[in-house]
């Protein structure tokens, strides 16, 4: 009984010397998305702190800076992400890999976050340039959608219930595994309509479990 006490009690002090999650985002709406996710998640989140960064540069940029960080502050922090989208960028497939060698979480989107958003209403993979996600998440909208932080506030508050966002993470998930299964030679840039927000956000409520 008294080497299971200090088991846990080890875990304990574990927990509380890196009690923190840094999410390094290339973009507003990324950050203010997951700004919002841990006050309406908080209590799930134990002691957990969720920290963001904006960083609004290339993919690779942003993992060299997740990297940076998390070497100023080695032992505070227990997981460290990245968020960024494909957009235009041409080091998409290298930021990714990059961050696998430096353990450095992905959450990539191609092409942009707002795959991520229409999943808290359906399954989204069909091959649809970023210009038209605006036009497809108006769908399930009320309002016109924008980048404006007003907007992406409202949109927020309407994703961020449980039932929504364990919607976002199934349907991201099967979305992921579908175009895995189907380009199993590809690399994540081909992926279009593609996204693994879905394990930052699963990972970051799976914190108290």
């Amino acid at each position: 009984m008294t080497a299971m006490r200090e088991k846990y009690k080890r875990k304990g002090a574990f927990r509380q010397a890196r009690d923190e999650i840094l999410i390094v985002c290339g973009g507003q709406t990324e950050r203010q998305y997951f700004e919002m996710f841990k006050q309406v998640f908080r209590p799930s989140l134990g002691s957990i702190n969720v920290v963001t960064l904006l960083k609004p540069r290339s993919p690779i940029q942003i993992v060299e800076h997740a990297i940076n960080e998390r070497q100023k502050l080695i032992d505070r922090y227990n997981a460290v992400w990245c968020v960024f989208d494909k957009d235009e960028f041409k080091d998409f497939d290298d930021a990714i890999s990059y961050a696998k060698a430096n353990k450095i979480g992905a959450a990539y989107s191609n092409q942009a976050f707002e795959v991520w958003f229409i999943n808290h209403f359906r399954l989204f993979k069909a091959p649809l340039n970023r210009s038209r996600y605006k036009e497809e998440l108006q769908k399930f909208l009320t309002f016109d959608y924008d980048k404006s932080e007003k907007v992406v506030k409202k949109v927020c508050d309407v994703l961020l219930t449980e039932g929504k966002v364990q919607t976002a993470i199934n349907n991201s998930r099967l979305g992921y595994e579908r175009h895995k299964a189907e380009n199993p030679t590809s690399k994540p840039s081909a992926f279009e309509s593609c996204t693994t927000v879905f394990k930052l956000a699963q990972s970051l409520l799976n914190w108290a479990k």
